[in-house]
């Protein structure tokens, strides 16, 4: 059996109102481990890989859980993008370049 270790976290006695609350109807802490994997991994604190385990899935059904929330699993940013462009643009070059020899 895995190992589990228990964590204390302090938070204002409202939300654990409703985090009980919200408990209650909830059979297990899967909800929970899938908001926690979710969170660490957009923040960046854990990878996909090791979110996927958190939160009980293998990777693809978590990719797809991220896909279902509206979170990107690759994060492709406009400067990735503008060096891409660059890139290609010194590739049609070089193409350019090699027609003409």
């Amino acid at each position: 059996m895995e190992e589990q270790k228990t964590i204390e976290l302090k938070i204002p006695i409202q939300l654990f109102t409703e985090i009980n609350a919200f408990s209650s109807f909830v059979k297990s802490d899967k909800i929970l481990r899938e908001a926690l994997a979710i969170g660490l991994y957009v923040e960046k604190v854990i990878s996909l890989g090791r979110a996927a385990e958190l939160a009980g899935y293998n990777l693809v059904d978590f990719m797809k859980l991220l896909n279902n929330n509206g979170i990107p699993v690759i994060n492709y940013t406009e400067e990735d993008y503008e060096m891409d462009l660059q890139a290609i643009e010194k590739y049609k070059e070089l193409i350019r370049i090699n027609k003409k020899q």
